[in-house]
């Protein structure tokens, strides 16, 4: 049988032991509050914009339903360039169903993807299904499954590498291209990291193959050319994503610190190569804390450089002296180090941010290609260290998590530190196998071992079963199935069909508390959200109430101030029976599923002209509130124009809608004015008043600002990403770059 085919069945076989605990007991493959909410709702949004391209040809790059709107192409495309995504969004299934065979799929890939990197090494066939077992098992990729789309980016790491050695060896450069565009189409931002570490892989590859790094140099200039070339080819998607990444304010602060404030990270990172942290992680007893440390700017770390037993028993034979590359792999292992416990270092791999250990998946991945050779010749092996670190391992995972939980005061470890402890004959069992060769031996240990992991990992961590799968289910349709409330709700006023408006669900009553991104799996435009790439202008409509506006996280939105509720368009609540009328004037006027819906008497249909004058942020108070519907709030350097274009005129939108890329509205005015729109302020909208562009601007808590003239105001408003344009050109120009490169080696190869 061949490798890929006996890998296939052992991945299945771990996989399986993954997720039949949670088909036997009902539980849903849920592996935390991220993959409930946002993981969840995002994909119901792609689904639903899939669905819209498909019925009507919409382009995919707004999304009414992500909090008040948002860039769908720009900011959600981060969570969804992968095809195991685009491929279940055509399907049928509900996500706690779909999640299941993704997930299977990430795991099936990551292994081929080493498998492939492995035979074009010429490893045997046991050597390149052991490695690929190891990194599709790691403790990195066991844990990163709760983040599916970093997962999904790192199934293919192994194939950029693989381009890489292509490069090296052969001078093929066009599969090398491809991959950057890939990557970079997958994750620009993991891609920022794995093109840092592609320096160190290059000069160790480089040293592998020639013995020296003569020559390395020119070569290197080349490839950083045509790394150049495929990135611009992903111009197209990776150019918006980034400007809009750069106006959020998400971005992490930037890092000078040349020590961690606490000695989790030191622990985690120099325990990660024996310990599998992802047994330890997001844990609700004391032993989470010793190895996940939650930063000032709530970025989680965690050191996952576990990828099996017999990578920690083998990484220590690279340092005996009688390795012919000894001195380089001992320098290589310390600049992982020096970039992992020295924040400022760990804080130009993540981009300048806030220090992070996702980068790591690339040290792992250069680690089991260390070892690699040492699993294929045997002979290799010192089986006197070998013996030494067996033991020496076994013991420092049993003591180092007493030790450092004694430090550290953390309470009661047993439950976690038992599931530590299962994992400790494996370092005997592993040993034994390299010390007999026997190689069947090793790889069925190595099966069990990476069953045992998972198994403690997923289903036996308490935190990632604890939703049955009839609840999640149940909970995404709890106002009916996609678009009924939309329907339901055209029926309470025929004038609905000519309105724009927004409805207000409560979280506590209505969804339980379990989640503030329901709308989007029944595509109802809300009031709340969880969303870590939320539209920039959100910013601005924090000033206007932060209480009542931010949730419990600063990326987490529950509008509850009813003053905002009227400025962007909420006309119904669907509320608790017991619960209070969330509006200031509001009345009860039907019951939709169980639960009492109220109208607001102070709708503001999409928009209207204001007339009590200019205010900036500066002059603004949470307090002031019950301004925001009639003074227009503005940043400083347009409150002049803004107030010569005011009236004392006020005047409401007599009809309004909004779908996909579009919104349209009609105003009638006396005299010229000034109107506010309950529509997300970006600078992707071109706004045509009676067929004549007008300028925007930024009011109210980031909504749309627009001059209007003396009678009727024809409104129409288009949606195009920020950087969609200039990414076109960039696409065009790298495959230009290409298509030279392709004329020019073809060119010299005839002469």
């Amino acid at each position: 049988m061949p490798g890929w085919a006996v890998l296939t069945i052992l991945v299945t076989l771990i996989s399986l032991v993954i997720f039949l605990p949670y088909f036997i007991t009902g539980k849903a493959f849920i592996l935390g509050w991220d993959m409930r909410t946002i993981y969840s709702g995002n994909f119901e949004n792609l689904r639903t914009m899939v669905q819209a391209f498909r019925d009507h040809g919409t382009l995919p790059y707004w999304s009414w339903v992500n909090f008040l709107g948002n860039d769908f192409y720009s900011s959600k495309l981060f969570y969804f360039n992968d095809f195991f995504e685009y491929f279940f969004a055509f399907t049928s299934l509900p996500y706690s169903t779909a999640i299941v065979f993704m997930t299977y799929l990430r795991y099936l890939t990551a292994a081929l993807s080493f498998y492939a990197y492995c035979r074009y090494q010429k490893y045997s066939e046991h050597t390149s299904v052991l490695g690929s077992l190891l990194f599709a098992f790691s403790a990195y990729l066991i844990q990163i499954m709760r983040d599916p789309f970093f997962a999904s980016y790192v199934t293919f790491l192994p194939l950029y590498f693989l381009s890489v050695d292509r490069y090296i060896r052969e001078d093929r450069f066009f599969f090398f291209i491809f991959m950057v565009f890939f990557m970079y189409f997958n994750s620009y931002y993991l891609f920022y990291m794995t093109s840092l570490f592609t320096i160190l892989y290059f000069i160790w590859r480089w040293k592998k193959q020639y013995g020296n790094l003569r020559g390395m140099m020119k070569e290197a200039v080349k490839l950083i050319g045509y790394y150049l070339v495929g990135f611009l080819t992903a111009g197209i998607i990776v150019v918006p994503e980034i400007l809009n990444v750069l106006a959020n304010s998400r971005v992490g602060e930037r890092s000078a610190l040349l020590y961690y404030q606490s000695p989790v990270p030191y622990f985690s990172f120099l325990t990660g190569l024996f310990t599998p942290t992802s047994i330890t992680a997001y844990r609700t007893d004391a032993i989470s804390s010793l190895y996940l440390y939650d930063t000032p700017n709530h970025q989680l770390m965690a050191a996952y450089l576990h990828a099996g037993s017999v990578t920690a028993l083998l990484l220590p034979q690279l340092f005996q002296k009688k390795e012919s590359h000894r001195k380089f792999h001992i320098l290589v292992f310390a600049l992982i180090t020096a970039f992992s416990l020295i924040p400022i270092l760990n804080s130009v791999m993540h981009g300048f941010s806030e220090p992070s250990f996702r980068w790591l998946i690339n040290a792992v991945f250069l680690i089991i290609a260390m070892i690699l050779p040492v699993i294929e010749h045997y002979d290799r092996i010192d089986r006197k260290l070998l013996q030494i670190t067996a033991v020496v391992l076994a013991l420092a995972l049993i003591i180092s998590p007493l030790l450092f939980a004694r430090l550290m005061n953390a309470g009661d470890i047993r439950e976690g530190y038992y599931y530590l402890l299962a994992c400790v004959p494996f370092f005997f069992l592993s040993a034994y196998a390299l010390r007999k060769e026997y190689r069947g031996l090793l790889t069925a240990v190595t099966v069990i071992e990476m069953m045992v992991i998972t198994g403690f990992s997923c289903y036996g961590n308490e935190t990632q079963r604890e939703y049955s799968k009839a609840d999640t289910d149940r909970m995404s349709v709890i106002l009916g199935e996609k678009n009924y409330y939309n329907g339901w709700t055209l029926t309470l006023d025929e004038q609905n069909k000519d309105s724009f408006y927004r409805s207000y669900i409560d979280r506590d009553s209505v969804y339980f508390s379990r989640g503030t991104n329901y709308n989007l799996d029944e595509n109802i435009m809300g009031t709340m959200a969880y969303d870590s790439t939320y539209l920039a202008s959100t910013n601005d409509l924090v000033k206007l109430d932060p209480e009542r506006v931010v949730d419990y996280l600063p990326w987490t939105f529950d509008i509850e101030n009813p003053d905002i509720l009227n400025l962007v368009s909420v006309k119904y609540a669907v509320i608790g029976e017991n619960d209070p009328c969330p509006f200031k004037n509001g009345m009860r006027v039907g019951t939709f599923a169980s639960w009492p819906v109220y109208l607001n008497l102070d709708y503001i249909n999409l928009g209207k002209t204001y007339t009590e004058g200019v205010i900036t942020y500066d002059q603004y108070r949470p307090s002031m509130s019950d301004l925001i519907t009639r003074t227009v709030i503005c940043h400083p350097e347009d409150k002049e124009e803004i107030y010569s274009l005011l009236s004392d005129e006020e005047v409401m939108c007599y009809s309004a809608s909004a779908g996909g890329n579009h919104v349209s509205a009609g105003l009638k005015t006396t005299k010229p004015g000034f109107a506010v729109l309950s529509v997300p302020y970006d600078e992707g909208w071109r706004v045509l008043r009676n067929g004549q562009e007008v300028r925007t601007y930024c009011v109210n808590g980031g909504m749309t600002g627009i001059a209007v003239t003396e009678g009727e105001n024809d409104i129409q408003m288009w949606f195009t990403p920020k950087g969609l344009n200039p990414g076109k050109l960039f696409s065009l120009a790298g495959l230009v770059c290409l298509a030279g490169i392709l004329i020019w080696r073809a060119f010299k190869k005839n002469r």
